[in-house]
């Protein structure tokens, strides 16, 4: 059996950044200032934003353009921080 090539990824590249948590803590505001602080004013597109809501959890996708392939991570890590984040993907 053949394995799959990795796919290319060319950048800019537009991916969507998915942060759930607790519904009473966690905030959109707070998590769009973190991506802006990272990836800049247009870094997020207008009206990309999603939320789902269950029970106590909230989920919020974001549709960011990464400028190239070290962007992610940190942006990730300073996601993780942000008040009532549990986890993403």
């Amino acid at each position: 059996m053949s394995s799959c090539r990795r796919p290319e990824v060319v950048y800019p590249c537009r991916v969507p950044m998915k942060v759930f948590g607790h519904l009473e803590t966690l905030r959109a505001e707070a998590l769009a200032e973190v991506i802006h602080a990272h990836l800049g004013q247009g870094a997020e597109e207008p009206g990309a934003r999603t939320e789902q809501r269950k029970g106590a959890w909230i989920s919020y996708t974001f549709w960011v353009t990464l400028p190239d392939d070290a962007a992610e991570r940190p942006l990730r890590e300073a996601l993780q921080r942000v008040p009532g984040v549990v986890g993403q993907l």
